[in-house]
């Protein structure tokens, strides 16, 4: 028979190992930059915070692509990553433990709780580190080598509860990155985020604590069964109507709407002010009741003393707290496609790929009560969290503001359309349909991931021949610290994302004009199996020799 204390808990918790049990995500960052500097690579700090939470095959693969050498492989890449952070790892033992996280398993141990590691770590790397550590007592590991897809996939939390013989739903999961934490979503587990580098925001059967310094079971329990009491669907909040469609609010802080809370050290949480609720962190709870009704830019103090900081959070702020199922365009990128994409008030724009909408929020502002946005996304799931956001952010419906649940060009309605913007896996698939409803003049904007997928809207944008020479651009941004005469660059900074191509459509029976400057050589050669402009001849694109001149040649 189940009784009332085994019934409070989870059926086992499921641990994420990097930057959640210890701290190696310094030492993998700095050998990242090191593998790097040995094969000839540039490579920042930028770039390792840009893809927190990937696995090294990804990492590697990523590696490879920009390092763009044939005698050098994703697999030497992910070896001398993986050897020099086993080392440095080796060296560390025990000062690898982030602040409350033994001390937590310890007691899970002594509760007698189920606990498994789960990771994207590959499970030879996670062995040889937790060699240097004393016995932690996981009944079950999972490293990123035994499961077909890592994360953000569920893949490795459901082979743990296998393991283990539970239901992975009435898990729990402690996870540190976005990634991860989807991932422990995505299985139906209930997570528990604990911040690192990158902010996860709270979502359904999801909390963000700052530390696992002085958590202990009985305060993660309560956590578990807050989340599992919430409803299994997103509810719709009394949110205060924003003037103008625009998204701002003024006056006294009311029930419904988002605040940001920010401590001493600077950390972030984004909460919904909801009556008789409270804000629990480790340094104390707050109740929701002491910030309703107050006017924004007030201080708060928490049940321990430490004081938060209140304000309405910025559109940029919302963009990256607000709930998510999808990733999302980050600020930086958002910025730049209103501008190089001339979203205008009033403009008919067409969207593709809304994943939780936060790309939708910034145009729906740029267009105002007078334009018209017409979204489309395939899975219903992301399309209702978009609509939930959209809607807590703007205060109300937007008028102009249609939501598709459907594939592009199966679903595009016959009206014409002002600007573009593809947000999809392979936006190549739609320029014919696009350009189809697009008029001339108007401009196209693709956001993609990586370089492979921006040639190949590049090219064939050039060889269908009805657009503009296409303009690709990437975004990086770099905090910058200034107090007194200590003036320099910050530790933050936010590098690739994605990558932005922007094209306009000719008229109709229109072709750009051919380009008087020649490809770069090699750049259509024999290796080239992509689409082929049609002002490129072969005869044009061998790659050239060693440019060494034959005997009798000047």
């Amino acid at each position: 028979m189940t009784n009332s204390f085994t019934a409070a808990r989870p059926a086992a918790v499921l641990w994420d190992f990097d930057s959640t049990l210890v701290d190696t995500e310094p030492i993998w960052m700095r050998c990242e930059v090191q593998t790097a500097q040995h094969f000839g690579l540039a490579w920042s700090e930028a770039d390792s915070q840009a893809i927190v939470g990937m696995s090294v095959w990804g990492l590697a693969d990523l590696m490879a692509e920009r390092l763009g050498r044939d005698d050098v492989t994703a697999d030497d890449l992910r070896v001398d990553l993986e050897r020099r952070a086993v080392e440095s790892m080796a060296q560390e033992g025990e000062k690898l433990f982030l602040p409350g996280a033994h001390e937590l398993l310890t007691e899970m141990r002594q509760q007698q709780v189920r606990i498994a590691l789960v990771s994207s770590t590959p499970r030879y790397i996670l062995e040889a580190i937790l060699a240097s550590l004393p016995e932690l007592g996981f009944e079950a590991i999972v490293g990123g080598d035994e499961v077909e897809n890592n994360k953000p996939a569920p893949d490795g939390y459901v082979k743990a509860a296998e393991l283990l013989g539970v239901d992975v739903t009435k898990c729990l999961v402690l996870e540190d990155s976005p990634t991860g934490a989807d991932a422990g979503q995505a299985s139906g587990a209930v997570v528990v985020a604990i911040p690192s580098t990158i902010p996860v925001p709270e979502a359904r059967r999801r909390m963000v604590i700052d530390s696992l310094e002085g958590v202990t079971c009985t305060l993660l329990f309560q956590l578990y069964r807050r989340c599992i009491g919430r409803p299994a669907k997103m509810e719709t909040p009394v949110i205060p109507v924003s003037d103008g469609l625009s998204g701002v609010r003024s006056g006294p802080l009311q029930a419904g709407e988002r605040v940001t809370l920010t401590d001493n050290k600077g950390r972030r949480h984004s909460v919904q002010l909801t009556p008789g609720k409270n804000f629990h962190t480790t340094k104390g709870h707050i109740a929701h009741e002491a910030m309703i009704g107050q006017p924004e830019g007030i201080t708060v103090a928490a049940s321990s003393g430490t004081v938060f900081l209140v304000l309405r959070p910025l559109m940029s702020d919302y963009m990256v707290s607000m709930p998510r199922e999808a990733a999302v365009i980050y600020p930086k990128d958002a910025a730049q496609i209103l501008m190089w994409g001339d979203i205008f008030p009033g403009a008919r724009v067409l969207e593709a790929g809304v994943g939780s909408g936060a790309l939708s929020i910034a145009m729906l502002r740029a267009i105002g009560p007078e334009g018209k946005l017409n979204s489309y996304e395939r899975r219903q799931e992301f399309a209702d969290v978009a609509k939930a956001n959209v809607e807590n952010f703007l205060g109300q419906p937007h008028p102009g503001w249609t939501l598709t649940v459907g594939d592009l060009v199966e679903s595009l309605r016959d009206e014409p359309v002002d600007r573009a913007v593809l947000d999809m896996l392979a936006p190549w698939e739609c320029i014919d349909a696009v350009g189809d409803v697009l008029v001339p003049g108007g401009v196209l904007t693709c956001y993609v991931a990586t370089a492979t997928q921006l040639g190949r809207v590049a090219d064939t944008l050039r060889t269908h021949g009805g657009w503009t020479e296409p303009h690709a651009t990437e975004t990086t941004t770099r905090d910058w610290h200034a107090e007194g005469l200590a003036i320099r660059p910050g530790h933050g900074s936010t590098g690739h994302t994605g990558f932005l191509i922007h094209s306009r459509r000719l008229a109709p029976g229109v072709e750009a004009p051919m380009r008087k400057r020649r490809p770069a050589p090699g750049a259509y050669g024999p290796d080239y199996h992509g689409p082929r402009p049609k002002n490129i001849p072969m005869s044009n694109q061998e790659v050239p020799d060693s440019g060494v001149d034959s005997p009798g040649e000047e």
